[in-house]
């Protein structure tokens, strides 16, 4: 009797563990059997276990000194390529792109929990509602529309929906300060904001395999709101990059922008009364590269004047 009502004690146990997952998931679609295939070895999730690393505290009475900087980071660039790849997600392993595009969720416009919010304006104070960046991740376009004998007999609204490949460059805005408690010159970035580039078709017409060579198509940039650094790290914390110089010392994206900043730019902008980029005091581009070193330079300069030896 005893191994009787074990045994059914067994089966109900197992009868729930059962519902219990027919509960978590409930989607009709193809589910993979295991995690995916990457390593020989058993893989611990980087995600599993990381957290943002705290700034270290800083009071405005011990700024002594600081600089706003506004740069861009040019994902064609060699060094800037971790970034940009893999255009297509690969097990665990994504872009910044995707990542930032899986933060947002643009895919789930009901969600307003747990998804990264963007701002319609630098100092990140006005979100925008999910339908608008529904909208700012997106393009539109007017195709014709056909009848069985072949005749155009109207036209329709066809919405393409951005990918993160397409995503070229970012721009930041970040603060380097002289913090006079520690003596130490530090940096902060306070803004990510990407910045699509794609190729918008001269007419309405559209051709599904044409599109993809963008025949009669010239290039365009759109930028789709800001993104305050804080509010994203926690997600870049949890995704690993391609380590170039060791893939087995595994690294986040907050690991290689925020503290290695292992990562090629352009200052564009620094703070002035104007409020001016560069290119808006300097026409020629070779002498806009070399404004942005110069004032690469003073901040370096001003960093190593700090100490007498």
């Amino acid at each position: 009797m005893k191994k009787f009502a074990l045994f059914a004690m067994m089966l109900l146990a197992a009868s729930f563990a059962f519902a219990q997952d027919d509960e978590i998931d409930g989607s009709t679609m193809e589910q993979p059997v295991r995690k995916p295939v990457e390593m020989p070895w058993e893989q611990v999730n980087i995600g599993d276990f990381n957290d943002p690393i705290a700034y270290p505290p800083v009071r405005q009475a011990d700024v002594a000194y600081y600089w706003t900087i506004w740069r861009i980071i040019d994902l064609r660039e060699k060094v800037n390529h971790p970034l940009y790849f893999p255009t297509e997600t690969r097990g665990t392993w994504r872009s910044l792109g995707q990542t930032i595009f899986d933060a947002i969720d643009i895919s789930n416009p009901e969600k307003s929990e747990g998804v990264l919010p963007v701002y319609s304006d630098e100092m990140c104070t006005f979100p925008y509602s999910r339908d608008e960046l529904q909208t700012l991740v997106s393009q539109v376009m007017t195709i014709p529309e056909i009848d069985e004998d072949g005749e155009e007999i109207g036209t329709k609204e066809l919405i393409l929906q951005f990918e993160p490949k397409e995503i070229i460059n970012y721009r930041l805005k970040e603060v380097w300060y002289f913090d006079k408690q520690y003596s130490t010159f530090r940096v902060q970035i306070l803004e990510i904001e990407p910045i699509i580039e794609y190729d918008r078709p001269t007419s309405n017409s559209y051709d599904e395999e044409e599109d993809q060579e963008a025949v009669a198509a010239n290039k365009t940039q759109k930028r789709i709101g800001y993104i305050y650094y804080n509010e994203l790290r926690p997600f870049l914390a949890k995704q690993e990059v391609f380590n170039v110089k060791n893939n087995a010392s595994r690294l986040s994206f907050d690991d290689l922008i925020t503290w290695k900043r292992d990562f090629s730019s352009l200052i564009y902008k620094e703070s002035n009364v104007y409020d001016r980029d560069i290119e808006e005091y300097i026409a020629n581009s070779r002498d806009q590269r070399i404004e942005s070193e110069r004032i690469t330079d003073k901040m370096r300069n001003f960093e190593h004047d700090l100490w007498e030896f």
